[in-house]
């Protein structure tokens, strides 16, 4: 059965602790990522070989996130968020410790079953404590804490790879880990499984386990064994098998009606994750490109990130309180505008480009992130009902997730065409950049699509409105 909400008096340290999985989850990412080149270097590896570390942590976080809410239903809410605080604490000692780059990889796709669980539960149990006439506010607020980790994380592990080394900084991300873990068991006593008496669909989750897979695998490593491509169209074929199953079983993982009868939430969950993915590859490349084409330190690459971030941080809760006062669509068309700009702006970044262009493209992708996260996921929200609000609501936490696996696609089959197995010299800079060229304006070319799909919508909701008042 449902349980009630935490005690008032507590309800106050569940947001905290909320508030440290969104920010804890993205500065695992972007952290890591910033600190992906020392990597490379201590163990020899490729750009193709080195970018697994992001493309494995992306799929089982998607993968994981996919199936989070279904879980959450039948284990509860509080149980899958001990679990995921407990995975992520476990993982950074493993990556501490990992003394080759297989290890090092293997904790880091484990960990990324832990951020899952953070991601999907905390935004469920946010919309199940919270008015709907505050959730915007809300939203806004828990995903500043996301822009503040990615905003952090490259300061952090750029400053912790350049005077410390790389692996410590796995050490110090078990502070929040751990704080987080405390504060939510203490605050959130009660436990939500809305669903006890039915069953988990364990086919339908291998299913959607093995053809996220296979696409992850089959791009992310084509470039050492070729035939492994063929692996991708293997992985979208067992995805169409997955959705079918999904429509014929009594116990779906996923809800496939959710995105057939809500326009407004299959919208938003294909933006979320074109303009979230967009944004994780926004942040692989740029440090590939401070460090390894204008030849920056890791600190002070963190430096330039901290500028897109930052902005990201201030704007979003404005965001997502004006969301709560006006249409949030009309929000997120300015949103996606702004992201589009600049991914299009980053496209064309070269060895020469100047500072104040590279942080025009900054300023403008972390304003239009900020002005579109919380408002798309509160529009995708509207018309879903109570009882499927908990899958719903962690399926738009996940579209965060599934948005960095399939960037990782991309840049995966970009940076394998143009580089391969070779590494990111001064001899292939002019790859590099083909290949960044190519990932940018693929992910502007879909975003177009999204902003024309809200531009309608909007329209829609223009008429409706007109409507509305004429009859008054």
């Amino acid at each position: 059965m449902p349980a009630e909400c935490s005690p008032p008096e507590k309800t106050f340290w569940v947001y905290v602790s909320l508030w440290i999985a969104n920010f804890f989850s993205p500065l695992l990412y972007s952290g890591v990522t910033t600190i992906l080149p020392s990597i490379a270097h201590d163990f020899h590896t490729s750009a193709a070989t080195i970018s697994l570390i992001v493309m494995l942590f992306a799929y089982s976080q998607g993968f994981i996130g996919s199936i989070g809410g279904r879980m959450s239903d039948l284990f509860g809410l509080r149980k899958m968020m001990t679990i995921g605080f407990i995975i992520c604490f476990l993982t950074l000692i493993g990556l501490f410790i990992s003394t080759n780059f297989t290890t090092l990889i293997i904790f880091r796709c484990i960990q990324g079953i832990g951020t899952a669980l953070l991601i999907s539960s905390s935004t469920a149990i946010a919309i199940n404590i919270t008015p709907i006439y505050k959730r915007g506010s809300i939203l806004g607020i828990l995903t500043s804490a996301a822009y503040l980790g990615a905003s952090l994380g490259p300061i952090i592990g750029g400053a912790i790879a350049t005077f410390f080394g790389w692996r410590f900084l796995f050490i110090l991300l078990m502070i929040p880990s751990l704080a987080g873990l405390i504060l939510f068991r203490g605050a959130l006593r009660l436990e939500w499984c809305t669903l006890d008496e039915e069953k988990f669909d364990t086919k339908g989750a291998i299913m959607l386990g093995l053809g996220t897979g296979a696409i992850s695998l089959g791009a992310g490593l084509f470039s050492m064994y070729f035939p492994l491509l063929y692996l991708v169209p293997i992985g979208f074929i067992l995805l169409i098998i997955f959705v079918y199953m999904q429509k014929h079983t009594r116990y779906p993982i996923i809800n496939i009606d959710l995105f057939t009868k809500s326009g407004k939430f299959s919208l938003g969950i294909i933006s979320i994750m074109v303009n979230f993915g967009a944004a994780t590859s926004f942040v692989y490349y740029s440090t590939m490109y401070f460090q390894q084409v204008r030849g920056f330190t890791p600190l002070m690459a963190g430096f330039f990130l901290l500028f897109k971030s930052m902005a990201q941080f201030g704007v979003t809760p404005y965001a997502g309180k004006l969301s709560d006062k006006i249409h949030p669509e009309y929000i997120v068309i300015f949103g996606i505008i702004l992201c589009t700009v600049s991914l299009i702006g980053t496209a064309y970044l070269n060895e020469t480009s100047s500072i104040y262009y590279i942080y025009t493209t900054l300023f403008l992708s972390g304003i239009g992130l900020a002005i579109f996260s919380a408002p798309s996921t509160v529009s995708a929200l509207q018309d879903i009902p109570s009882k499927e609000i908990a899958v719903a609501s962690s399926l738009t936490a996940t579209s965060r997730s599934m948005g960095i696996l399939t960037s990782q696609i991309i840049v995966s089959l970009a940076i394998s065409h143009y580089l391969g197995e070779k590494t990111v010299n001064p001899e292939t800079i002019p790859l590099f950049l083909n290949s960044m060229k190519t990932s940018f304006l693929s992910m502007s070319a879909i975003n177009i699509l999204c902003l024309i799909g809200y531009i309608i919508l909007a329209i829609k909701i223009h008429h409706s409105d007109t409507i509305t008042q004429k009859q008054k």
